[in-house]
């Protein structure tokens, strides 16, 4: 739909199982390790968002689940770890989706391409003409505008879910979707984003300076890497679409908005 419009497009598909048992030793040590970086990261990021150091109602609501995950995915009363358990499952899809997207990032940014739209399989668009052209009209003036950087696509999750509401501001100008600017980077999963290219390239050196191990969702490793990167931003430069033109069609999980 892009092309039919006029715009120099390419695409990239991932759809292979990159992981293998040389990049990462699936132990009972590294699901350990994947849970605990995981809600480490979860709650760096919800500081961040909150403004303030993490409190005691926050720190006893990880600690709770980091008690329920490591019992799912990691028991005290396993010693080893099978390529079949739940724990080795988790970490090997985990590990699948991060070099997927690290895969599509770069050969993004080695195209040199203005802008990179990283859709998961499943987002969907209602109307597809319609979203592309929107896309279009929404990238040429963004190349005017300088910003912004980022913008979210998709709504997982709602805006009051993820603790977003006090940072965005809603931007008053003509447009093909009702967008709001952040006070600083936010996300709201991978499912859908548009990246402008200098941007992903300065992204992506972010992630790779990130083990891969502890093995965490990628969501919130671009949640890191966008914590390292908030110093050098500027406000306004990450913007979310809400209502999203993009719908995410799978379930999930619940979010609570501990601070």
């Amino acid at each position: 739909q892009l092309r039919e419009l006029g715009l120099d497009v390419r695409t990239g598909v991932s759809d292979q199982d990159a992981d293998s048992p040389d990049l990462l030793p699936l132990t009972r040590a590294e699901v350990g390790a994947s849970i605990r970086g995981e809600l480490d990261c979860e709650q760096r990021w919800r500081s961040y968002l909150s403004g303030r150091k993490a409190g005691l109602r926050l720190k006893g609501f990880m600690a709770a689940r980091r008690v329920w995950r490591t019992v799912r995915f990691a028991p005290p009363w396993r010693r080893f770890e099978e390529s079949s358990d739940p724990g080795a499952r988790m970490v090997r899809r985990l590990v699948n989706i991060e070099l997927s997207h690290l895969r599509i990032m770069g050969e993004a940014v080695a195209s040199g391409a203005r802008w990179a739209v990283l859709i998961e399989d499943d987002a969907a668009a209602p109307e597809t003409p319609a979203f592309a052209r929107d896309l279009a009209d929404f990238m040429s003036a963004a190349d005017t505008r300088g910003q912004p950087l980022t913008m979210n696509l998709s709504e997982s999750f709602t805006l009051r879910q993820l603790g977003l509401e006090h940072l965005l501001t809603p931007i008053e100008e003509p447009g093909p979707w009702t967008v709001l600017a952040a006070q600083r980077p936010v996300t709201n999963t991978v499912c859908a984003v548009l990246y402008r290219g200098d941007f992903l390239a300065r992204l992506l050196a972010e992630l790779h300076a990130i083990p891969v191990s502890p093995v965490v969702p990628i969501d919130f490793k671009v949640n890191e890497a966008m914590m390292r990167l908030a110093p050098s931003m500027m406000p306004g430069d990450c913007w979310v679409a809400s209502p999203a033109p993009l719908v995410q069609q799978s379930g999930v999980p619940n979010v609570w908005a501990i601070t």
